[in-house]
């Protein structure tokens, strides 16, 4: 309390006017403290209170002043009373409240002060690292450390970084390849078997065809292009079409972009109609759909420079321009990133939020099961200024919409990305890279329960070497790790309290994605290497797992003509038709032996001669789609290798999807166009660019 508070205490306390009690100073104080924070937050933004007070003097040098001021007011008989009951917060929510069962704000105490606090530290870290920086540097180097240093205050580590109602793949057309089944996720292509739906985020346009037996028809097209909005993918749910992405002002990194949910009603194909937007705070990161419910994760960063402990709105994110309460918010500290984590949960339907929370911390991967959302994220020691070998996990469940805060826990490395996470029958498993006490670089598998309490564990595999893929099959789990040679291993996880590794196979090069194929059978999609681990060309792999203790390669095939495919890039490109076990991706041809006749030697030791041999020289540079099968007896067959439109470029090959619908496969490449072939003889049926 500075000597303005003392004064106006002194006169109050000296005053010949009879005081209440609940007037006296050390009473309006306590009042102060066991406000709540909406309360609070109602009266810093009040008119009577200044704008722009200081962040740097605590509680209670901002509010007691002025409620002194209102007490020694009233006390002189000027009759205006405290308005301490009023929050000035709209209630009219369309979402329920609720306490978390798990980690609540009461064990953590104020989760806005926690949030302010943590921030705050977080800047002060920032700063400290600066200052070392200045000290070390010269003069230019400074200016260029200040900046990069500057940049680190807001995205330190970012370098490290459905269709008829229901997710469920029908038998008659091709869905979304997605993490989890049941689990749908956005994409830049969906069909709902009768329609393909594309969003062009080159002119900003959705458009909609008709197909049926291989023709295609355009029967619609909405432009969604406005300024400084950045769509990036979609669902289709029933006759919905949800749209998401970032409404922003100036780039990435920009504090006061928005997640932008936009709603259409799309039942006439030819005139779709607007319905609502849904906005929250923070860069669009991704969402997943379950039954109707669209989950959506956003991160939410903020000026460190304009953080102040009375503004909330410098430090707690907002949806649909209400802030979230403090029971909606779960504060970490020595964050990896000063961002949130912000999700929302939207009845799809009624277009109406249902929950919604913020987790300060950020999450580096998100993982969502049947039951239950995981944010993992790394850990960093501000005091070595380095990265922790060690990442943290919280599990928030959810249900029909609702989500509730559970449990938070840690484990020794880093993830890969959330195929190495995983949650089966009440436990969670993880398979980690990380570095042991002798700084050696291994590999291990933790099963958590659902407190996030270590179970068991398996260290010390794949010395010197790192995770490249995962998959979970039930009681079993595969991964693959990679220095120069593949070892995949079987893991039987049975006995969460006693899990053992039952078998490995070590072969040239590395599955970076594996896919159950049928019975008993993995697909392996990954890269060819040479003896130094350098990667030459795609290479796909057929694993026997009927006896998880003797895993056998039953086939392999390297594509020696394609070093790039769409499917290790996102694995939403893939198309797997169940039916037939057919799988689809795009991919680039990019060899030109003519180019490289005059260091050919050195080709041929770098790629050896069998890897020359087997490029085809006659083929056309350009993107093309890809189908194989895999036959027991004959093993992976090429049936289709088809260029795409000579306007595909290199980057359109990520983007290009393929989908089967009945008897007819139609590969969509967005703003650039459509075609379909017949799966008999994979033949082109028609075209449309």
């Amino acid at each position: 309390m500075d000597i303005r508070d003392k004064n106006i205490e002194e006169q109050i306390r000296e005053s010949s006017v009879n005081i209440p009690e609940s007037l006296l100073p050390e009473n309006i104080e306590k009042k102060i403290m066991g406000m709540e924070m909406d309360e609070k937050y109602s009266r810093s933004q009040s008119a009577d209170i200044p704008a722009d007070i200081s962040g740097g003097r605590g509680k209670r040098s901002m509010l007691l002043p002025v409620v002194l001021a209102a007490a020694l007011t009233l006390a002189l008989g000027l009759g205006i009373g405290l308005a301490i009951n009023g929050n000035g917060r709209n209630n009219n929510r369309s979402y329920k409240k609720k306490q978390s069962t798990g980690v609540t704000s009461t064990e953590y105490g104020s989760n806005y002060e926690n949030a302010y606090s943590s921030m705050k530290q977080y800047k002060d870290h920032i700063e400290e690292m600066n200052d070392m920086v200045l000290d070390y540097e010269t003069d230019i180097v400074e200016e260029s450390a200040d900046a990069d240093m500057t940049n680190t205050a807001n995205t330190i580590g970012a370098e490290l970084g459905e269709v008829s109602k229901g997710t469920a793949q029908s038998t008659d057309y091709t869905d979304t390849n997605v993490r989890t089944e049941g689990v749908g996720e956005a994409d830049i292509v969906k069909t709902d078997g009768r329609y393909i739906y594309e969003y062009d985020s080159y002119t900003e346009h959705l458009v909609f065809y008709s197909v049926e037996d291989g023709s295609i028809e355009k029967v619609g097209r909405i432009n969604v292009l406005q300024d400084d909005y950045s769509f990036s993918e979609m669902y289709i749910y029933g006759d919905r079409l949800i749209l998401l992405g970032t409404d922003t002002k100036s780039s990435y990194y920009d504090t006061n972009a928005a997640t932008v949910i936009r709603i259409y009603d799309i039942s006439d194909k030819g005139e779709p109609e607007y319905v609502d937007e849904i906005r929250q705070a923070g860069w669009y990161d991704t969402s997943r759909m379950v039954d109707g419910a669209l989950y959506t994760f956003s991160r939410k960063s903020f000026d460190l420079d304009k953080l102040s402990r009375k503004k909330y709105d410098t430090y707690i994110p907002e949806v649909d321009g209400e802030l979230l309460e403090d029971d909606e918010l779960f504060i970490e500290n020595n964050v990896y990133q000063a961002e949130y984590e912000v999700v929302t949960s939207v009845d799809v339907d009624k277009a109406e939020i249902i929950d919604r929370l913020g987790v300060y911390g950020g999450s580096t991967t998100v993982y969502m099961s049947g039951e239950n959302i995981y944010f993992v994220d790394y850990q960093y020691d501000w005091t070595t200024f380095t990265y922790k070998d060690s990442g943290v996990v919280a599990r928030i469940s959810y249900d029909d919409g609702d989500m509730v805060y559970e449990a938070k826990g840690n484990f020794p490395g880093n993830i890969l990305n959330d195929y190495s996470i995983d949650e089966y029958d009440g436990y969670l498993r993880l398979v980690t890279t990380y570095r042991d006490t002798d700084y050696v670089q291994k590999n291990g598998l933790y099963i958590l329960d659902m407190n996030l309490d270590k179970v068991s564990v398996i260290k010390g595999l794949g010395e010197g070497e790192t995770i490249k893929s995962a998959r979970f099959m039930g009681d079993t789990g595969y991964f693959v790790t990679f220095r120069n040679t593949d070892p995949l291993f079987a893991v039987d996880l049975s006995d969460p309290e006693n899990p053992e590794i039952m078998d490995y196979l070590k072969i040239p090069g590395f599955s970076a994605y594996l896919h159950p194929y049928g019975e008993d059978r993995m697909l392996g999609i990954g890269y060819d290497t040479n003896e130094n681990g350098i990667q030459k060309s795609i290479k796909l792999t057929m694993f026997d797992t009927s006896d998880p203790t003797d895993i056998r390669e039953l086939d392999t095939k390297v594509i020696y003509d394609y070093r790039n495919a769409s499917v290790l890039n996102d694995r939403n490109a893939l198309m797997y038709n169940q039916n037939d076990g057919s799988f689809g991706f795009a991919s680039t041809y990019e060899w030109d032996l003519d180019e490289w006749e005059y260091d050919y030697e050195y080709m041929e030791e770098y790629y050896g001669d069998d890897y020359l041999e087997g490029i085809d020289t006659e083929k056309e540079i350009g993107e093309y789609y890809q189908v194989y099968t895999y036959d027991e007896d004959k093993g992976f067959i090429c049936r289709m290798d088809e260029m795409l439109d000579d306007s595909a470029s290199y980057m359109d090959v990520n983007n290009t999807r393929g989908i089967v619908i009945g008897d007819y496969l139609y590969v969509v490449t967005p703003g650039v166009g459509i075609a379909s072939y017949d799966t008999d003889d994979y033949r082109m049926v028609e075209e449309l660019y």
